[in-house]
């Protein structure tokens, strides 16, 4: 019972805080053009860590790799060209972070259970 508590707080952490942990280091960046509209981007930045949190937990970490290439695959028409609406500095300041809270506290859950 007390493995699961801690697994679902584990969780909890990854959704609207650590949204909110990505949104403050995208605004300490310089040199990061933070678009207008971010619309799905929080959404998607909450299942992708998640499902790097539950690799983890699973023992699966490297398996993370997938999301990581995966992200890089369809993000990379948004960031490259002329017509480019992200600029490369945002997307990958904010993936990493997104991507660092997802490893630390999954590695954290893991110690405590």
């Amino acid at each position: 019972m007390r493995g699961a508590l801690i697994v679902a707080g584990g969780a909890l952490l990854l959704t609207f805080p650590s949204n909110y942990a990505v949104r403050f280091v995208l605004s300490r960046a310089r040199g990061v053009r933070v678009p207008a509209e971010i619309g799905a981007g929080r959404w998607i930045g909450t299942m992708e860590r998640l499902t790097i949190y539950l690799l983890v937990l699973s023992g699966e970490a490297a398996a993370a790799g997938l999301v990581v290439a995966a992200k890089s695959l369809l993000r990379f028409p948004e960031i490259t060209g002329p017509d480019s609406r992200l600029s490369p500095e945002y997307v990958l300041v904010g993936s990493l972070a997104s991507w660092l809270c997802a490893f630390a506290i999954g590695a954290g859950v893991s110690l405590l259970i």
